[in-house]
């Protein structure tokens, strides 16, 4: 893992060469000091350093990834999906409780240029009295969430949920490296620590833990993570809350804070409703599902949107390179994310009790219903990247209120109809809304939304048709698609009709995906 070099003002030092975002030019590190605050990586030259950035963040996703499924696949016939379903419960209040002792501090660490020493230590004693204040409130508040959903263990695993947050005490350290791009000493951490907490988990399962083992996994993970970025990165507070930090600071994470929230309860109101109104049961199915289907769009959306972002905010003033840079990715991101959705969807009754045991085939129409409506979001969870390169957070806040309004209102109708009512009122929201929430950040950067849609309309219609003969290929053998054989064959073939499709009908953008991905390790 080679670090960065940096110049004795903090800045990145880069030469000319070729390019993922922009033919011509790279960006480049050497070796030398730490990660510095006093400045980004230089705007210009970015597109090889972003290379080598999504593929260390790729490599860390695909890490702690490949340890949660495997650790899943164990849990999932360990625990019972009553159990799911408590820990689900309280994280739909746990998890909007930390966003207002979160914020996006880390983001505006990064966003902000001329970063000081002073908005470095008002962030990390921030991050660190809203730990503890989160601590108090999640105890004082377990009697009251566990009196809602009807489950009385909620009083006890409340707090313990919320010290993955009260020891993650390492944000603005992993901050200072992501800010200077330098995401292999990041995924290292990550891998390592997901190591701890998912062992911590299967251990305490084992033992008959039972819920209690999902809530102290990810503490240990927090805990592991926070001590190795404190190891990695020298930096350390000089400093207590200084007042003239905080506006700075606000300008940038108030805007984000208020999208976090309203996009938060959007996303959560599902796992409330259906746990409210339904019972554990259902929501640990439907949790399952909606989980299961999130790994492709956010295994791609947030391996590149990690490097993306800094990337972005750094050449911000350039709208022509940052819309060809977010069209390139768009690409990039559907072209990975959209057939592993499709997929899913087709050999959904064999992969599901595959997967986790019979126990769980009620997970099944649920599964093949939220992937299909995970496919447009491919394109619509990327908006964030401009708004925040741009600064514009306060105009996300006020379109992600308004979309999250409708999408809870479309869940309320289709709980009418039980759990499967609210994945096709998910699946019909993620269609319609899309094209809406691409129109108002591509103005911004002068891009149309049509030409992004219109970019990536060829690779779903591949995605489709593969999707259609995996659907049909048992029917046509005269087989059972629940075998485990037959999902085998489903995913061989699909992979193969879709990869010849891409490769005849999009070999652009398959160049495109091989250079981001084979830049810097051919200069490695």
């Amino acid at each position: 893992m080679s670090r960065g070099r940096w110049s004795r003002g903090g800045r990145r030092v880069v030469t000319n060469e070729e390019n993922w975002l922009e033919p011509g030019s790279d960006g480049h590190p050497r070796d030398g000091e730490p990660p510095s605050a006093d400045g980004p990586p230089v705007a210009g030259n970015m597109g090889g350093t972003v290379a080598r950035g999504v593929r260390w963040v790729g490599l860390s996703r695909l890490g702690v990834q490949a340890v949660q499924f495997l650790s899943g696949l164990v849990l999932a016939r360990l625990l019972t999906p009553e159990e799911y379903g408590i820990i689900a419960s309280v994280y739909v209040i746990a998890g909007f409780s930390v966003l207002f002792f979160d914020a996006g501090i880390g983001a505006s660490l990064i966003y902000l240029r001329d970063l000081s020493e002073e908005d470095l230590s008002t962030a990390f004693w921030l991050n660190v009295l809203g730990g503890v204040i989160y601590l108090a409130l999640l105890a004082a508040a377990g009697p009251l969430v566990a009196a809602f959903f009807d489950q009385p263990s909620l009083v006890y695993i409340a707090p313990l949920v919320a010290l993955s947050f009260t020891l993650s005490v390492g944000v603005c350290h992993q901050a200072l490296l992501e800010r200077e791009l330098e995401f292999g000493t990041v995924a290292t951490l990550q891998i390592v620590s997901a190591v701890f907490g998912f062992g911590a988990s299967i251990a305490l399962a084992s033992a008959g833990a039972g819920p209690v083992a999902l809530a102290l996994g990810p503490v240990i993970q927090s805990a592991a993570l926070s001590i190795g970025l404190w190891a990695r990165v020298p930096w350390r507070p000089h400093h207590g809350i200084v007042r003239s930090s905080l506006p700075r600071l606000w300008r940038f994470s108030g805007g984000m804070l208020g999208f976090n929230s309203v996009n938060y309860w959007a996303r959560n109101a599902d796992n409330l409703l259906v746990g409210k109104v339904l019972g554990a049961a259902p929501l640990g199915y439907y949790s399952r599902a909606y989980s299961l289907m999130l790994l492709p769009v956010h295994q791609v959306t947030q391996v590149l949107g990690r490097v993306m972002f800094p990337a972005l905010a750094a050449m911000q003033d350039d709208h022509d390179r940052v819309a060809q840079a977010y069209r390139r990715a768009v690409r990039v991101i559907n072209l990975a994310a959209v057939p592993a959705l499709v997929l899913m969807a087709a050999t959904a009754s064999g992969l599901v009790p595959l997967l986790w045991g019979p126990n769980w085939d009620k997970t099944v129409p649920l599964l093949q219903v939220l992937a299909i409506a995970g496919v447009p979001q491919c394109m619509s969870s990327s908006v964030g990247w401009i708004y925040q390169s741009q600064g514009r957070t306060g105009a996300m806040f006020k379109m992600g209120l308004w979309t999250s309004i409708c999408l809870v209102g479309a869940m309320v109708i289709g709980l009418r109809w039980d759990a499967i009512g609210v994945a096709v009122a998910v699946l019909i929201w993620s269609w319609v809304i899309t094209p809406v929430t691409l129109y108002v950040p591509c103005r911004m950067i002068g891009l149309s939304a049509g030409r992004v849609l219109l970019d990536n309309m060829p690779t779903l219609l591949i995605a489709g048709i593969a999707g259609a003969i995996v659907w049909l290929l048992p029917a046509g053998l005269g087989v059972d698609r629940e075998a485990a054989w037959v999902v085998g064959v489903q995913i061989v073939v699909g992979l193969a009709v879709y990869l010849i499709g891409v490769r005849a009908v999009r070999p652009t953008v398959v160049g495109e995906t091989r250079a981001l991905l084979r830049r810097q390790r051919d200069r490695d």
